[in-house]
């Protein structure tokens, strides 16, 4: 009889540190999905507040009368430049101007502002947004575009999208009415991000009126990878070709002016950056 009363009891030991186990186990899972969760939404909610300083300047682009009025600028100012240089009878090739694509031609502040909402950053959702093909034109681009094709002037868009991204970015220009958006006019980049090699081929074949970008890098090298400094003091020393050959568009939401403050590393951590962009201002 003591016997069967042991081995009942050691059951029922049993069965119970089974089921403690269980019940523990469903507790830490549970513990351990919570976890996961909340750190998730740390990690989101600190991308987003890594992302506030965009704000602003991607509100500038899409709200501001001002961003609708230097674009305007430019591209009336091109008008200028561009009867000036027809009426230069030395020009022996064929005259062409060269446009940078993102934010020189078609704004992509939506994409910016999906990364601002979403705690996102490039190359994330890079794609998707060419392959929609919804970005829309500058302000005052076709008509000068057109004005420039009216007056034989071929147009090229050198741009530093990838090559996958060619037929998408010819793609939205089509839908938006660019003139001679096709195979030819429209030149991605291969292994090489600086566009010197392809201003300079284009060169060797003509004549190269404007120049349009909202980067300095859209216009010469000896802007390429410079700190701060001494792409300010280069600007300076161009100075006389800003307004009638180079032609800038406004663009505060990204650009090498960003990246230089962190010595062109990108992967540096938003804390860094933010300490960065801090010890770069200029008080009294």
């Amino acid at each position: 009889m003591k016997h069967i009363l042991y081995l009942a009891t050691a059951i029922i030991l049993i069965t119970s540190c089974k089921q403690e186990k269980s019940n523990n186990k469903a507790q830490n899972d549970l513990k351990s999905i919570h976890e996961t969760t909340l750190k998730s939404a740390d990690s989101s909610a600190n991308n987003k507040l890594g992302n506030e300083y965009m704000v602003l300047g991607t509100l500038y682009q899409q709200k501001a009368g001002e961003y609708r009025a230097l674009c305007y600028q430019a591209f009336n100012l091109g008008k200028l430049m561009l009867d000036a240089d027809l009426k230069d009878a030395s020009v022996d090739k064929h005259r062409i101007v060269i446009l940078d694509v993102d934010e020189t031609v078609l704004d992509n502040s939506p994409f910016q502002a999906k990364c601002i909402k979403e705690g996102t950053n490039y190359p994330v959702n890079w794609d998707e947004w060419c392959k929609k093909s919804s970005a829309m034109p500058l302000p005052g681009v076709l008509d000068f575009l057109s004005y420039a094709k009216s007056n034989g002037v071929s147009i090229y868009y050198v741009t530093n999208r990838k090559s996958h991204l060619k037929e998408a970015t010819i793609n939205n220009l089509v839908v938006m009415g660019f003139p001679q958006a096709d195979a030819e006019h429209v030149i991605t980049r291969t292994t090489d991000d600086s566009k010197e090699g392809r201003r300079q081929e284009l060169a060797s074949k003509y004549h190269i009126s404007l120049l349009f970008g909202d980067n300095l890098n859209d216009f010469s090298n000896v802007f390429e990878k410079k700190d701060s400094y001494t792409r300010a003091a280069s600007v300076d020393e161009y100075k006389n070709e800003f307004g009638r050959r180079f032609i800038v568009l406004p663009n505060a939401m990204y650009g090498d002016w960003e990246l230089a403050l962190y010595n062109y590393d990108s992967k540096l951590s938003d804390s860094t950056k933010s300490a960065l962009r801090h010890e770069a201002l200029t008080g009294f």
